[in-house]
């Protein structure tokens, strides 16, 4: 409700204000130019009040209760001395219901676009269209650093101490609003809402006055919805039949190709879509347009009336004009007073754009240039300039560019790739498309008036094709679309002037049919990627983590984290050291980057607290993306482990294993002043990661005559060697399909002599044979399509589970094929995706784990079935089940990884019982197995990690 008031107030002092300076064509330019001006004074004022508040607890409650005294006495005090509302006089014929009508429908149009792109569903969640989610992600946490943190002064919230460098005003906006009680979509629709919608009567209003038009006007703000591009064309001729191409383009997801750039860079509606700051700062440019146009058009006939009057004074008396000079004197200089305050505060409304929108204002600035070069009133116009100058620049050298690297300002061709003249000149054709027709009818019937105009708004050119002014092409894209939407309405005229063309009889009409069908067209298939967009769900409102930094952390607090774009600590309001690449630029990254690795990759405690505190940083937030990223190669988590207090630790693994460490006051009397090494890795700990003693997706285990544990890391592409106490030493192997190189190994087993047989899968399917050094010994593939699994029996064969052919292939020591059985089915000797082959030493015997059967099957050497064990536990996919044979306790050991226990049979295919390891530790997820002399050791799936089972002696 609070936020509800606030926008009602804004936008009542911005009507009292814009009276006092504008005429108005239509009531709709008189609610859209008060939306609008009432937004971007409140968000002035209640940000400069943030800033001078900045010390207090919060100071954005102190700036919204000073901005609702003001605007209640600004209203009140407006009120008294309230100007007659002036309307431009007269006005194009046409009946205003059909105005209303048209904005109704256009209203309704935003709001699909905007607010069905953008929501909080019912499980507390932000939805948001794929389109729009890099450049969400990046905005939100504005939004979210004002609303829930304390960001005054400003700085980027993703990069703690740094003052911020890009326009920010629209989502401090979107944050106090949610301060005053809106969720965080909700304000940033509400704006945009406003904002496009505003846009949108505004333009309207500047095409009803340039060309004496109400369907003009209506038309041409209608065009902002299709933009006219002929790509469809190849498109539907590349279709095979209608139905076809009616198929395509309602499963079409992305925009259809330009030749020059993305399209989506080029559509006005998909950039202020993303880009939802925009379209305010266009309509008060917009705003300025119809007030400039309006004098201009009172020029000519003032002019005229004036000669009059000087041929009527010249026969009057001159006792009479000398008497009445004085009054003339004060006459006139009040009317030059009054039209030029109007001019001043249009300056001020434009010079209050750059920390709204800097392209919005840069291209003001050009057109501004032509304008004063092209039509009267060049003194008031060098005065808006002048004003809009001193209140712009302070703020342009607050955003001087964060792009350290060396960039020129004057930069051909910026928005195309390889640029030559011809494919300037193309994508000039292409961005329009449809619509050039009609642009140049229009062009063709319009007055010098009319000419002067484009030409000073074809000043956008200039800034699109002869400069770069950031390192993102989108900023240059953006003097495009505020061309395109001004350029909709000569496009309008086009099309009107062609509908009223009388000879010959229905040419006129049939033609501006026609050419509009084909915009439309176009502008309907491109509506399809936007509907067929994927979407992106953020958590919010329902965020545990979130709430527990809200609730345990200040507002102002510094996480140390990954490079994040996106996440709770930035939902909560805090800010982060260093953030995403994607995350809004300016930023010297070369200074950063190299503290940021120091304070995670450092082996010196003192060295990193130091960093530390003098980056004020209060937390650090260790989680997967910093274990196992790009950019830290040696993560030193160990170092906060042992000097800093853990405050919160991700059990459930929802947020990739984050662990939050806070940083001390002051250092901790054992602080270390050396470096201290990393202490030993086991696979008891293990975890999901790339890290020593990590596992991805592991599959299974072996055990070597020394007692060293063999671990198949089956996604890391590799496999790791621990000590028989479980201390990792090695890892052999790295991902490929060379000698020695590995694809997701599956099954491992090692002979006497130390030999490491493994058996791939991925594009790989075959065994390999390495030396216990990992160096590549032989190769073996006779056919093999999904090998799992490998078990060595008494007499050196080598038995390998050919789970693709349902099958067991038995090999010698070298490698030649002795025998193969089994086939698909559940029948005695065949098989339905059986996991695992295991060897008694003993009596030569070959047990074959068939989890789907539910059984386990039991052969002799040569493949011969002899009996069939039933398993009631198992017949769930993907469970992973091994087996081990234990011949001096007479016993097998099956596992799965639907199982929190292992399974206990007598060698005649009793079940005995069950094995847990001793508490705390439990399985989770068993599948692999692997015996030692008086343990079995497990691979728990779910944990990645090993878990050892003491066995009792006989």
């Amino acid at each position: 409700m609070l936020a509800l008031i606030y926008l009602g107030l804004a936008i009542v002092v911005g009507d009292l204000v814009c009276r006092r300076f504008y005429r108005f064509v239509s009531v709709p330019h008189r609610c859209a130019g008060a939306t609008l001006v009432g937004i971007l004074l409140s968000t002035w004022f209640t940000y400069l009040a943030g800033l001078a508040c900045y010390r207090t607890a919060e100071p954005l409650l102190w700036a919204d209760i000073l901005f609702f005294i003001a605007a209640t006495a600004a209203i009140v005090w407006l009120s008294r001395k309230s100007p007659e509302v002036q309307m431009i006089e007269p006005r194009a014929p046409g009946r205003a219901v059909w105005d209303w009508i048209m904005l109704g429908a256009l209203f309704i149009a935003v709001c699909v676009l905007l607010m069905g792109t953008l929501y909080v569903n019912k499980q507390g969640r932000i939805r948001l269209s794929g389109m729009e989610a890099d450049d969400f992600g990046a905005q939100s946490a504005i939004a979210q650093s004002f609303a829930l943190g304390h960001n005054f002064p400003t700085e980027s919230p993703y990069y703690a101490g740094q003052p911020i460098h890009y326009d920010f005003l629209f989502y401090f906006q979107a944050g106090n609003l949610e301060f005053l009680g809106l969720n965080v979509a909700w304000s940033v629709d509400v704006l945009s809402v406003l904002g496009l919608t505003s846009m949108l009567a505004l333009a309207m209003a500047l095409g009803e006055l340039l060309f004496n038009s109400r369907v003009v006007g209506r038309v041409g703000t209608a065009l902002f919805f299709f933009p006219g591009s002929l790509a469809f064309i190849p498109f539907l001729k590349s279709q095979g039949s209608l139905s076809d191409a009616l198929r395509a383009i309602v499963h079409l997801k992305n925009f259809l190709p330009s030749g020059y750039a993305d399209p989506a860079e080029t559509w006005a509606q998909i950039v202020l879509v993303n880009q939802r700051h925009l379209p305010g700062a266009i309509g008060v440019f917009l705003l300025v347009l119809i007030f400039l146009v309006d004098r201009y058009r009172q020029t000519r006939p003032q002019t005229q009336a004036s000669g009059n009057q000087t041929l009527n004074k010249e026969a009057s008396n001159q006792a009479q004009q000398k008497a009445a000079f004085l009054p003339r004197l004060v006459t006139t200089s009040n009317n030059v007073l009054e039209p030029s305050i109007s001019f001043i505060f249009s300056g001020v409304l434009l010079g209050a754009l750059p920390l709204w929108s800097t392209p919005v204002f840069i291209a003001a600035a050009a057109v501004l240039l032509f304008l004063l070069i092209l039509f009267p009133h060049r003194s008031q116009i060098m005065l808006l300039g002048i004003t809009a100058a001193l209140v712009a620049v302070p703020q342009l050298l607050s955003l001087r560019s964060g792009d350290f690297g060396p960039r020129h300002l004057f930069h051909w061709g910026d928005i195309v790739h390889n640029p030559t003249v011809a494919k300037v000149i193309g994508y000039i054709a292409f961005t329009p498309g449809a619509k050039w027709p009609a642009i140049i009818l229009a062009l063709t019937l319009a007055s010098w008036f009319h000419w002067r105009f484009f030409i000073a708004l074809c000043s956008l050119f200039l800034l699109t094709f002869f400069t770069q002014l950031s390192a993102e092409t989108l900023t240059s894209h953006n003097f495009l679309n505020i061309w395109l939407v001004v350029t909709n309405l000569f496009a309008a005229y086009g099309l009107w002037r062609l509908w009223k063309v009388k000879m010959p009889p229905i040419l006129g009409p049939v033609t501006a049919t026609a050419l509009t069908a084909i915009i439309v067209i176009g502008g309907v298939i491109d509506l399809f990627p936007v509907r067929n967009s994927s979407y992106v769900e953020v958590n919010y409102e329902r965020d545990d983590l979130a709430k527990w930094l809200r609730e345990n952390t200040k507002p102002n607090d510094i996480f140390l984290t990954d490079r994040f774009l996106t996440h709770p600590i930035l939902l909560a309001g805090r800010r982060i050291f260093l953030g995403s690449h994607d995350s809004p630029a300016g930023h010297d990254l070369a200074k950063r980057e190299p503290m940021y690795r120091q304070m995670f990759e450092s082996k010196n405690p003192r060295r990193v607290f130091e960093l530390l505190k003098q980056n004020h940083i209060g937390y650090v937030a260790f989680d997967d993306g910093v274990r196992h990223g790009e950019l830290i190669k040696t993560p030193n988590e160990y170092l906060y482990v042992r000097y800093f207090q853990k405050v919160y630790e991700d059990k459930e693994n929802r947020y990739r294993r984050l662990v939050i460490d806070k940083v001390p006051e002051s250092a901790p009397a054992n602080l270390a002043s050396i470096d201290l090494s990393e202490p030993p890795v086991n696979f008891f700990q293990g975890g999901t990661g790339t890290g020593k003693g990590q596992f991805d997706s592991p599959r299974s285990l072996a055990v070597d005559v020394a007692g060293n544990i063999f671990v198949a890391d089956t996604n890391n592409w590799r496999i790791e060697k621990f000590s028989p106490n479980g201390t990792y030493i090695t890892s052999i192997g790295t991902k490929g399909m060379g000698f020695g190189q590995l694809g997701e190994p599956n099954g491992i087993a090692i002979d006497r002599a130390g030999n490491i047989y493994v058996a791939e899968v991925a594009s790989n399917h075959r065994v390999q044979k390495l030396a216990p050094d990992g160096t590549f010994i032989a190769e073996w593939a006779p056919g093999l399509y999904g090998p799992r699994r490998i078990a060595i029996g008494p007499d050196d064969s080598i038995y390998v589970v050919d789970q693709g052919r349902a099958r067991i292939v038995k090999f010698n020591p070298d490698g030649q094929v002795l025998t193969t059985w089994g086939s698909s089915g559940s029948g005695n000797g065949q098989f339905a995706d059986h996991t695992s082959v295991a060897v008694d030493p003993t009596t030569n015997k070959v047990y074959v784990a068939d989890p789907i059967n539910r059984r386990i099957q039991v052969f002799d050497s040569d493949g011969n079935f002899l009996t069939k064990w039933s398993v009631p536990e198992w017949g769930q996919p993907h469970g992973f089940e091994d087996l081990a044979i234990d011949p001096n306790r007479g016993r097998l050991y099956a596992s799965s990884a639907h199982m929190n226990t292992i399974l206990v049979f007598d060698l005649q295919g009793n079940k005995v019982g069950t094995l847990t390891p001793r508490p705390p530790d439990k399985l989770d997820g068993p599948s692999g197995l692997a015996l030692a002399k008086d343990k079995l050791f497990v691979l728990n799936t779910g944990s990645a990690r090993v878990s050892a089972i003491p066995l009792p002696t006989r």
